[in-house]
């Protein structure tokens, strides 16, 4: 998976900085859907500098798809997980249904605080891997 990013600082280590423009789920089009994707989010990533890119260049970096694309099903289904799971243990305890509900729910956040820890993990461990490939031109950013 390729993507545009622009170096804001050189790190060390042959590894820079990298901003890149969080890509909307619905294709660009998002006053077709109406979730309010469209707003422009900058993420921030760690990319080994394989271009040697300077600070201000815009750069296309890249990144095994399978590794985005198991972070993503990880992040979704992760706390979708847990909620069926604590449906499913409450049920079979022979709970009532609203002990059944509200312990689901108590799952599914617990759900999505594990895959907050796991991804501070991640991020820490440099498991995600980010290169960047090629410089696309040279601008210049006053930050």
């Amino acid at each position: 998976m390729t993507q545009s990013a622009i170096v804001k600082r050189i790190l060390g280590n042959g590894y820079a900085e990298v901003h890149v423009e969080r890509i909307s789920a619905c294709g660009k089009s998002c006053a077709s859907c109406g979730s309010g994707c469209g707003d422009k989010r900058i993420i921030s990533v760690d990319a080994l500098n394989l271009a040697k890119a300077k600070p201000g260049d815009r750069v296309v970096i890249e990144s095994k798809t399978r590794g985005i694309l198991g972070a993503a099903a990880f992040v979704y289904l992760m706390p979708i997980l847990f909620f069926f799971l604590g449906f499913v243990i409450s049920s079979v305890a022979g709970l009532p249904e609203w002990a059944a509900i509200v312990i689901s729910v108590a799952a599914f956040m617990l759900g999505a605080a594990f895959v907050y820890v796991v991804n501070r993990y991640v991020r820490k461990d440099k498991a995600m891997e980010f290169n960047i490939v090629s410089v696309v031109e040279d601008i210049c950013l006053d930050m």
